[in-house]
């Protein structure tokens, strides 16, 4: 093996190893989504036992659907991020495509998460 094949090398294993630790981040992304929708589920839960207003009841109900679906859309991108980080080969586009898929997710989930604080505020004023 020559020089200039033993740098190609090196340096697809060092590409590789880039993208590994991009797909890390990606998934301490979607750990942190998760760990917030956990959190916000919780305090819905809690108002619920306190108020039991149908309108309430059935915004709480609303959001725990928008949960669910985002944590289906969450474990099925973990799922695509697993499967790259097992391949021999890095598919830069596809790695392009789940970080694009992700950002989506994100922005969506902190606006969720901004409008859920703020009726949740105002809950939480009414309860005192």
């Amino acid at each position: 093996m020559d020089t200039a094949q033993q740098v190609a090398i090196i340096n697809s294993f060092m590409k590789k190893e880039i993208f590994i630790k991009e797909l890390e981040s990606l998934q301490r992304t979607l750990d942190f989504i998760q760990e917030e929708q956990a959190f916000v589920k919780q305090k819905i839960t809690h108002y619920l036992d306190i108020f039991e207003e149908a309108s309430w009841i059935e915004w709480a109900e609303e959001m725990q659907q928008q949960i669910l679906n985002r944590e289906t859309a969450l474990l099925l991108l973990k799922k695509d991020i697993q499967k790259l980080k097992g391949r021999k080969l890095v598919d830069i586009v596809e790695v392009k495509k789940q970080k694009q898929q992700l950002n989506y997710l994100e922005n969506e989930f902190l606006t969720w998460k901004q409008v859920i604080d703020q009726k949740l505020d105002i809950v939480a004023a009414l309860d005192n």
